[in-house]
């Protein structure tokens, strides 16, 4: 029995794609129409235990508590999310007491329905909030989470007489293993997102412009029942790593990059797909392959223990040993290197193209 390796496997789907160009009608349909619900929130227990983690964390290091502002820090430790704005809201989790909440008198609604904390302390507008979280914070050693603005953190220091630290290490060493109702947050927003791409190349139509196409990602991610958006780029602008969507308008042979995300439960997806709209060149067929090829070769080189640094070389070493403006090697996009390509016109529009949207970036 032949074992099915990651490069076989996009080999397979490789050759299934040039033999058909695009897959059957029923892979998105089916993919949307057994769409799951989105998963359950976490419990309130979830982020006490959390809070109790970076309790333990903090008097390691000898802190007294640890402000948080708005961040996925803040979601991570509450369940929280929310943006930063230049009215404070901070959790000060105190390492031998309470998880305050000091927020605006007008978000107490908001806050108390979403975030885990043991008492919201409220202000009006008429006060000032850095003396309000000074009080919790007076004369104490504390770990301000790390991507707290400098402003904020150098005035609590001041009005509270505190000493401040560097609290990332606390929330990293916690974050970097994920639960198993974490990584299905995760599975589900990728899933989501391909799907949303995968619908949106069954819409792509020449002349239409990047702006408009964008636009489309949109409205699929919300039939997802996710919010969700990203980069398009054709042709040329393809090739400029984070570009944004203009005036350009597709045409036969374009190259058509989608590289977009969507939150589930604060847990982001971040996918890239890229396409040839109709036929593609042989220089389009080179470059792809070559990618594909490096990519793969950082999958497979990736292990427990290993670092980027470490499986890197092998994928740059695999780019800069091709010549990648050759149009004498068109070979070089073989079954072990799919190109993806989605026809327009009624083909396109009653076919899907989930299968044919390779990740090569």
């Amino acid at each position: 029995m032949t074992k099915l390796t990651r490069r076989r496997w996009i080999a397979s789907a490789g050759a299934a794609v040039a033999a058909a160009g695009v897959p059957s009608p029923s892979a998105s349909a089916a993919g949307r129409s057994e769409l799951a619900p989105l998963p359950p929130r976490l419990p309130a227990e979830v982020f006490k235990e959390r809070q109790a983690k970076l309790r333990a964390g903090a008097k390691s290091r000898g802190w007294d508590a640890i402000l948080v502002t708005p961040s996925t820090n803040l979601a991570y430790a509450t369940g929280l999310s929310m943006f930063r704005s230049e009215r404070l809201t901070a959790l000060v989790l105190v390492t031998d007491g309470p998880a305050v909440l000091v927020t605006p008198a007008f978000e107490e609604s908001n806050v108390t329905r979403d975030a885990t904390v043991d008492d919201v302390q409220t202000w009006q507008e008429e006060q000032d909030p850095i003396a309000i979280a000074a009080k919790l914070l007076s004369r104490k050693t504390v770990g301000v989470e790390g991507s707290t603005a400098f402003s904020t953190a150098s005035l609590l220091s001041s009005a509270a007489s505190a000493k401040v630290e560097d609290a990332a290490p606390v929330f990293d060493a916690l974050r970097a293993v994920k639960s198993a109702e974490e990584l299905a947050f995760i599975q589900e927003a990728g899933r989501r997102t391909v799907l949303a791409i995968s619908a949106t190349h069954g819409r792509l139509r020449r002349g239409m412009s990047e702006s408009e196409v964008a636009d489309i990602l949109a409205q699929e991610f919300s039939k997802l029942g996710v919010h969700g958006d990203g980069l398009v780029q054709f042709g040329p602008s393809a090739a400029l790593p984070h570009g944004g969507p203009g005036d350009r308008r597709l045409a036969g042979g374009d190259a058509v990059l989608i590289d977009c995300g969507c939150r589930v439960r604060g847990y982001t997806s971040d996918v890239t797909r890229t396409v040839s709209f109709g036929p593609p060149s042989d220089d389009f067929r080179n470059v792809y392959g070559i990618v594909n090829r490096a990519q793969v070769a950082g999958i497979e080189a990736l292990g427990a223990g290993r670092t980027g640094e470490e499986v890197d070389p092998g994928t740059s070493i695999r780019i800069s040993s091709r010549e990648t403006g050759s149009r004498s090697s068109p070979a070089t996009a073989s079954p072990s290197s799919p190109v993806s390509i989605c026809r327009e016109g009624s083909e396109c529009a009653s076919r899907t193209t989930t299968a044919c949207a390779r990740k090569v970036s």
